[in-house]
């Protein structure tokens, strides 16, 4: 015998009941009024046709029209009687009429006789169905009396103690089946329930699973899309060489500013080649502190992901081996791609050649190292005799003093420019040092106020300072060149009539807090980040005409940078600007 799959929590049930669930949903309460009576009513038909088909004249033709008028009731009730308006249990009036057809029908064909008895057990079956306990014996009562009350309106039926216990005894059918049916039927329930639940919950799933597959299929386009685009960009650029590897640094792409940078096809690299076979293999060694014959590749990637060291980033130039043996100076900048667990997947290089860029930038440092020293020498010379004609023995004119005079300033600021060009070069190169001593900035800054004085007198501008003592370990001449680099700029560029002030406080942590602040012509935003590059020059100072060739800030920012501080900047134009350096406690040179 076969069982129907157990469902977790129920009790299997047998084949055979799957069977009586069938008619129980044909007699129960999810089948219409009008349903619940076709199958009594149709079993009522096939009684009468076969007694009609038998030949076998009614006993009583009184009980047999009974019998149908009262079948023909149960129908036209069923169909209009607003059973739905009704309590639940209204509609069992029905079933119970059908006793009283059963009876009718077993007085009109015989009484004991009749062969109709059984036709009892479908309203008791009815009732154990949709009444539960109750409904199964009331069933069995109803089958009881509609037994017995037809036997006793049979004419010389007698009631014998046989007669009775048949009776009683399918009386006792009735309330069995009914059990049985009842069990069977809060089974099938409970099972129904449970198999509504299921497929509620399976509904859900679907719909989730539907808009989860629509919400994929979204993202699986927007992703292809964006691959699509990205793999346009990378082969559409061909001024950078742009290179991904995986997580072992095995070359995957090679685009075509790769191919035209390094002379490698796209074939002879993709999945042959690692990001560190394309280095100088001896560059690598250096940088890295590997040994010889070591792998390098993750050494690499460290050295490749570090920050940025010196002022022009020359330390992240690295150099690759052309296809042909020879070499390019490359400025790579390296991205690590990760999964969604945060392990590392590959890595993308994006590399620009800098080959020409920092030949150029050699020869300009070469150049200007090489002119301000020839400089220095001869103007050293000239202030030299300067000194000893102003001084000498030989009476000289007010015009020859004056002229004399002229030389000197002259020759003077040109020493002063060859010396910035000299301190920018040594920057450059990574040369310059500072000599740190204990110092005040207060007593550096006073030395520097001393000395624009006259400068500020010549233009008009009232010279003041708020200065704190502010001790510190700092080189006094570099740090007192940085000041007199911002305090003649501040003269420079204010008009007659301004004031510049110069003010020292201690810092929070030690150190000082030197600030010059103008009233002067002012600095437009865009153009705050550009000041301390070397020979750059503000857009308001080059409308003036305003002296200068822009190295005073950048040898600034050298000197405080030396120090381990910080330089800020705040401007409005036409209201004034504020150069603020940030010293600390201590500059270990």
């Amino acid at each position: 015998m076969t069982t129907t799959p157990a469902i977790p929590g129920e009790p299997q049930v047998p084949q055979y009941l799957r069977y009586l669930g069938r008619v129980g949903r044909v007699l129960g309460s999810r089948a219409s009024v009008v349903e619940r009576q076709l199958p009594f009513v149709a079993l009522f038909g096939l009684a009468v046709v076969g007694q009609l088909v038998m030949g076998v004249p009614p006993t009583s033709a009184a009980g047999l029209v009974l019998a149908v008028g009262l079948t023909v009731l149960v129908l036209v009730l069923a169909v209009a009687v607003p059973w739905r308006r009704l309590p639940p249990v209204s509609p069992e009036v029905l079933t119970l009429l059908q006793f009283v057809v059963v009876a009718a029908l077993r007085y009109a064909t015989g009484g004991a006789a009749s062969p109709y008895g059984t036709m009892v057990l479908l309203p008791a079956l009815a009732l154990s169905v949709r009444g539960g306990l109750p409904g199964v014996f009331v069933g069995a009562a109803g089958a009881a009396v509609s037994i017995l009350v037809g036997l006793g309106l049979t004419r010389g039926a007698v009631m014998s103690g046989s007669v009775v216990l048949r009776s009683l005894f399918v009386s006792a059918i009735a309330l069995i089946i009914g059990l049985f049916v009842h069990e069977t039927a809060t089974r099938l329930r409970a099972r129904n329930a449970a198999l509504a639940q299921l497929q509620l919950e399976q509904q859900t799933l679907l719909e989730q699973a539907r808009a989860a597959a629509t919400e994929l299929e979204r993202a699986v386009t927007v992703r292809r899309a964006a691959y699509e685009q990205l793999v346009s960009v990378i082969d559409s650029a061909t001024e950078q060489a742009i290179i991904a590897t995986d997580a072992t640094g095995r070359i995957e792409v090679f685009n075509a500013g790769a191919e035209r940078l390094l002379g490698y096809s796209q074939g002879a690299v993709v999945g042959r080649l690692r990001l560190v076979d394309l280095h100088l293999a001896d560059e690598v060694l250096a940088r890295t502190g590997e040994s010889p014959g070591a792998d390098l590749q993750d050494a690499l990637v460290d050295a490749l992901v570090a920050p940025r060291r010196g002022p022009a980033g020359a330390a992240t130039d690295w150099t690759y081996v052309r296809a042909d043996g020879s070499h390019v100076t490359v400025h790579p900048a390296v991205t690590r791609r990760t999964e969604p667990d945060g392990s590392v997947a590959g890595y993308v290089v994006v590399a620009t050649d800098v080959t020409a860029e920092r030949e150029a930038a050699r020869l300009k440092d070469q150049f200007v190292g090489l002119v301000s020293h020839e400089l220095r020498t001869p103007l050293t010379s000239v202030l030299g005799y300067v000194e000893l004609l102003l001084d000498g023995t030989e009476e000289l004119t007010d015009e020859q003093r004056e002229y004399l005079g002229i030389i000197d300033r002259n020759a003077r600021r040109q020493l002063r420019l060859v010396s910035d060009l000299l301190l920018s070069a040594q920057v450059d190169a990574g040369t310059f040092a500072i000599s740190p001593t204990d110092v005040d900035a207060a007593v550096v800054a006073r030395a520097s106020l001393a000395s624009a004085a006259p400068a500020a007198d010549a233009a008009g501008v009232t010279l003041a300072g708020d200065l704190r003592p502010a001790p510190l370990r700092a080189d006094p001449v570099r740090l007192g060149q940085a000041i007199d680099n911002l305090v003649s700029n501040a003269l420079k560029f204010t008009p007659t009539g301004g004031t510049v002030r110069v003010s020292v406080e201690p810092g929070d942590d030690g150190g000082a807090v030197v600030a010059v602040s103008d009233t002067g012509i002012g600095i437009p935003p865009d153009e705050l980040a550009n000041l301390t590059e070397r020979f750059y020059r503000a857009s308001t100072a080059t409308r003036r005409a305003i002296p200068g060739v822009g190295l005073g800030l950048s040898i600034t920012r050298a000197v405080v940078e030396a120090h381990g501080g910080t330089v800020r900047i705040a401007s409005t134009v036409g209201e004034g600007t504020t150069f603020t350096l940030v010293l600390p406690a201590r500059a270990d040179g």
